[in-house]
């Protein structure tokens, strides 16, 4: 009998062992199930920006940034950050803190639409190809370019920040310097060929054509991925860079469906410092050129927006509208740079933009003295009057031309006399002093007056 339960008592302990064995080798495993949980879905993270009114809502701001991603925006009480939720409870709890806006990542924000064709076809085919970019270069003509370079005037000695997907090293065109601002990518050099084509309607120096400034320092800002996406953060940075370089003209050839407050002050931080910015009006236009079609930041008063037209100086049927239209300028059938070095004939807004950019920095160098407002102004002033009379939500006040802008017929060679700036030759990193006459600088006296410069580049 007293066998017979210590047998039973053996095989309940047993069995109890084996419970409890099962049990915390059960624990484990669902303790390891949750770790894996947390590798595969960590706890999520935002990048924001936030505007503080003090030291202390800097420092917060710092404390709470996520793997050290920040950016500090110069002269602004403004970063960009990343953070968690935890980080977010705790800005939004400190009185220091003014504002906090979310980046938001957008797809295809450059503003041109499917090339008309790829590079130029091969030397087997040279009539062909000579053919495709004779035809590719009426915009060139239509606006008068050859009047400004006849004159001397290719926009030496003026910066322009080309805010896109960088630039190709081998198309061919002078990079000046530049910048990425895109998350993982170091390189400011093209990867997708959109940038390439608006910096060559700018800089290009080609047997083939000439670009409308083709002397102007160009600078790649890479705010776009190879797929052409891009962020408000990544644009913010870029608008950044530009203003503490001190650029002249910033090319926009992109857009956002939703403004940004964030970006929107630095546009006008921008504008205060008497920059340039050329905005495309974007192609979701209707076919009837109905309705207020233009997204941001085309929309922002800082900005000179511009629509696209055809040979025939017909409004392209995918141009945005509004009222905020200013100027329109070619961009159908338009031959540029590809990434290869060869041309291509594409089509959108983004094509239009950088005719206008050229534009402003070929008036910068002849017209040293006058202000952002004026330049502004004399575009206005000087601009083909297309569609209904006076400025109209299609065209806004006309084709851009330098036949009103260079030489006797120009809206600015009467104007008085004005106080005199000193302009900055980008190409040999010097100070040349302006003279006292508002009409156009000879090469010889830009060279005069040389002083040294102090500006660096990061």
């Amino acid at each position: 009998m007293f066998r017979q339960i210590k047998g039973k008592k053996l095989i309940f302990s047993t069995i109890s062992a084996i419970f409890l064995l099962s049990a915390f080798a059960a624990f484990q495993l669902s303790n390891r199930v949750t770790n894996v949980e947390e590798v595969v879905a960590p706890k999520p993270v935002f990048d924001i920006f936030v505007k503080y009114s003090d030291r202390d809502g800097q420092r917060l701001a710092l404390n709470v940034t996520h793997d050290l991603k920040y950016h500090i925006y110069w002269n602004t009480n403004m970063m960009s950050l990343r953070t968690n939720e935890a980080g977010l409870a705790k800005l939004r709890s400190s009185d220091s803190i003014q504002s906090i806006e979310l980046s938001q990542n957008y797809k295809g924000i450059a503003q041109s639409l499917a090339s008309l064709s790829d590079d130029a076809a091969p030397a087997s085919s040279a009539a062909s190809s000579a053919s495709k970019i004779k035809q590719g270069a009426w915009g060139y003509d239509a606006i008068d370019a050859s009047k400004a370079q006849t004159a001397g005037y290719t926009g030496k000695g003026v910066r322009i920040a080309i805010l896109d997907t960088g630039i190709s090293d081998k198309s061919g065109l002078k990079i000046s310097g530049g910048t990425s601002t895109v998350e993982g990518v170091t390189s400011y050099n093209d990867d997708n060929g959109h940038g390439t084509v608006v910096a060559g309607i700018i800089g290009a120096k080609s047997k083939a054509y000439k670009g409308i400034a083709p002397d102007a320092s160009i600078y790649a800002v890479k705010v776009m991925d190879k797929d052409g996406n891009g962020s408000t953060q990544s644009l913010a940075q870029g608008l950044d860079w530009a203003i503490r370089q001190r650029m002249d003209v910033i090319n926009l050839s992109l857009s956002f469906p939703q403004q940004s407050d964030a970006v929107q002050d630095l546009l006008k931080k921008a504008a205060d410092q008497g920059i340039t910015v050329i905005v495309a009006a974007g192609n979701a236009g209707t076919s009837e050129g109905t309705g207020d079609t233009l997204a941001f930041p085309a929309k922002s008063p800082e900005t000179i927006t511009v629509a696209a037209v055809d040979s025939g100086l017909k409004r392209a049927v995918f141009s945005g509208t509004g009222s905020s239209v200013e100027l329109s300028a070619p961009g159908v059938d338009i031959v540029s740079t590809s990434l290869s070095g060869k041309y291509k004939i594409s089509d959108g807004t983004s094509m239009a933009a950088p005719f206008v950019s050229g534009m402003v920095a070929v008036m910068k160098q002849a017209y040293p003295n006058l202000s952002a407002e004026q330049i502004r102004t004399a575009l206005q002033n000087s601009a083909v009057d297309l569609g209904a009379s006076g400025r109209d939500n299609l065209y806004g006040y006309g084709m851009i031309s330098f036949d009103r802008l260079i030489g006797k017929n120009s809206v600015l060679a009467d104007r008085p006399e004005s106080s005199t700036p000193a302009v900055r030759d980008a190409s040999t990193e010097t100070i040349a002093a302006s003279d006292n006459s508002i009409t156009p600088k000879s090469q010889t006296n830009m060279q005069n007056s040389l002083s040294a410069e102090n500006g660096t580049f990061r």
